[in-house]
């Protein structure tokens, strides 16, 4: 069950929301810049981040079904839309840059929830996941939308990422103040990031990650045939796209 549009929304037009995106936000920003030229998508509740993209050739929001979905942009010709959890109607190929936000977490299969980035990723195709912590308070006191779902280690995600044909770039964490709206915690929220990001790098309540699109399995990796050997695998692009149909 995810959690519903209206419980994101309304997080995120808090104090408390709109000072967790920032620091979130600034990371993003940090790796796209204002996405000049690409075609950029969101996965989940990314809409609050999307608006940071002047510059890009197009954006689109992409909801899951189960979780509904709100007009984006606010005010303008609407780009967001409902779609079922591991099909989405984009031709492969057609994303270069996909942020995933409150989307990982409450899959019920994150491996194919990924296969169906990589098929709309082109070919250099970047995503940055923004997954919760699960060392970090925010995945474990119920009082935002970071709570809900799965929350992931650093390795959990590395581990999903190589099996599914990305390999990972850039890693870093926000959110080390407590996830509590009273104003004298988030007046001192941008010193509790600092010393946090600096201190105990560990414990942030989410992790970011920037991946890209490979269409190599690593050298290296094998899996077990059905005899019982082992073999190498070589897979390309077909050919996964082929394991990811099966």
């Amino acid at each position: 069950m995810r959690t519903d549009v209206l419980d994101l929304y309304g997080f995120y037009d808090s104090a408390l929301g709109a000072a967790a995106s920032d620091f979130i936000a600034g990371w993003i920003a940090d790796r796209w810049g204002d996405g000049a030229g690409a075609r950029i998508a969101g996965f989940g509740y990314a809409s609050p981040y999307l608006g940071d993209f002047p510059a890009a050739e197009r954006v689109l929001a992409l909801a899951p079904a189960a979780q509904g979905v709100m007009g984006w942009p606010p005010g303008e010709k609407n780009k967001a839309g409902l779609v079922e959890e591991y099909h989405w109607p984009l031709p492969d190929a057609s994303i270069d840059r996909l942020l995933i936000v409150h989307g990982l977490e409450e899959t019920g299969d994150p491996r194919r929830l990924m296969r169906e980035a990589w098929r709309v990723l082109t070919d250099e195709g970047r995503v940055i996941i923004v997954a919760p912590h699960r060392r970090g308070l925010w995945s474990i006191i119920e009082t935002t939308p970071f709570a809900a779902g799965r929350p992931y280690l650093k390795r959990q995600l590395r581990a999903l990422l190589a099996d599914t044909l990305y390999s990972d770039e850039a890693w870093s964490g926000a959110l080390y103040f407590p996830p509590f709206g009273a104003r004298f915690l988030l007046r001192a929220a941008r010193a509790w990031e600092r010393a946090g990001a600096k201190l105990s790098p560990g414990l942030g309540g989410v992790i970011m990650v920037e991946a890209t699109k490979s269409l190599m399995a690593p050298i290296g990796l094998v899996q077990r045939a059905r005899s019982g050997a082992l073999r190498p695998v070589t897979a390309r692009s077909a050919a996964y796209r082929k394991r990811c149909e099966s």
